[in-house]
């Protein structure tokens, strides 16, 4: 498989911030993110950081900044989201239409809440969504734990909303 093999025009990496590095599986997620935000700078295509602003994780503060040791350049396009939506009122669909891109991959957190949201508006605009399997994370709640809401969703994106790609061969 080419390194470049399942990329698609972008990549959002949506909210992987020190206030919510307790997610289930946080530092694999990061490593594997890492590897997938590598793939996409060797093959020069444009990658996206979107942090969350709530009063959970409040602009500027500690739990707002995005985790150490994320490979995010200074050159790299942020985006501030006030929603859980990454489209609301952030320019984001501006910007991919501006560039003509229309196929996109989202990683990150929460599953059932920032990434389902990015996913499912993404395609109600029109764009092609994508996600790896397992390249997001969520926390476990009393009735059920991270790894189940993240297939349950999976399954629910896969053929409808999004394409669920399978993990890479070469992880590096």
């Amino acid at each position: 498989m080419a390194v470049n093999s399942g990329l698609k025009d972008i990549l959002l990496v949506i909210d992987v911030q020190n206030g919510l590095s307790s997610v289930a599986n946080f530092d694999e997620l990061v490593t594997k993110i890492n590897q997938r935000i590598d793939q996409y700078r060797q093959a020069h295509r444009p990658i996206v950081f979107v942090q969350h602003v709530d009063e959970d994780l409040p602009y500027d503060s500690q739990a707002w900044q995005l985790t150490t040791g994320l490979h995010q350049l200074p050159a790299d396009r942020v985006i501030l989201k006030y929603h859980s939506d990454s489209f609301f009122e952030t320019g984001l669909a501006d910007f991919l239409h501006h560039r003509s891109i229309s196929a996109v991959e989202v990683c990150g957190l929460q599953t059932e809440y920032c990434i389902d949201t990015a996913i499912r508006v993404g395609h109600d605009l029109g764009f092609k969504m994508a996600i790896i399997s397992g390249l997001d994370s969520t926390f476990d709640t009393k009735d059920l734990s991270a790894n189940q809401i993240i297939k349950h969703h999976e399954t629910i994106w896969n053929g409808s909303f999004a394409e669920v790609m399978s993990e890479p061969i070469n992880w590096v």
